[in-house]
């Protein structure tokens, strides 16, 4: 499973606090990337935490944290994390308001916690992901293998039908049915 804005709040060396958007937080995190540009919507994917200092916004004018938050909003970015202690001591009403009001997951990042630190969390959470996709491969590739060759096409396509939860067949090079697994799906193939 993909890294959600909840396992990165979790992550106990990360110190994050959620100020806004709590019903949102099993949402999958595709990035986290740091962007202090005043519209880094065109730089956004979609499925990114952004993180900022707000450096380059006026935080705690309303209206242009309704526009900033919901522009982020509509390019998908799934959250928002704000450094306090940075440049505001605390996150402003105005963004605070603009988040709850957006629905968008607001994320309050203690000055100790480094945006790289968050970064490589969900970097690594993500590599974790992929290498258990691979390892299933591997193992899924091992015992088709080993069904073949010990139980014939039968035992490779029983094994064959459990790996992918369903039913599989075989054919001959005239599209007749060799073989199928479970045995019901012969009505199907």
């Amino acid at each position: 499973m993909p890294p959600t804005l909840a396992s990165l709040v979790h992550h106990s060396a990360l110190k994050l606090t959620v100020r806004a958007g709590e019903e949102r937080l099993d949402t999958p995190v595709r990035w986290a990337h740091a962007s202090e540009l005043a519209d880094p919507v065109p730089y956004m994917e979609g499925g990114e935490l952004l993180l900022i200092t707000a450096l380059k916004l006026d935080a705690e004018d309303p209206q242009a944290m309704r526009r900033y938050v919901k522009r982020l909003a509509g390019a998908g970015v799934v959250g928002l994390g704000f450094a306090v202690g940075v440049h505001y001591p605390d996150i402003p009403k105005a963004l605070l308001d603009a988040a709850t009001e957006a629905n968008l997951p607001l994320i309050e990042v203690p000055r100790r916690t480094p945006f790289l630190a968050i970064s490589k969390a969900v970097s690594a959470a993500i590599a974790e992901e992929q290498y258990r996709a691979v390892t299933a491969g591997f193992s899924a590739q091992r015992e088709l293998t080993k069904q073949a060759l010990s139980d014939g096409p039968e035992g490779l396509l029983l094994a064959l039908a459990g790996q992918v939860d369903g039913w599989a067949a075989l054919y001959d090079a005239s599209g007749a049915v060799v073989a199928t697994a479970p045995e019901w799906a012969t009505r199907r193939a």
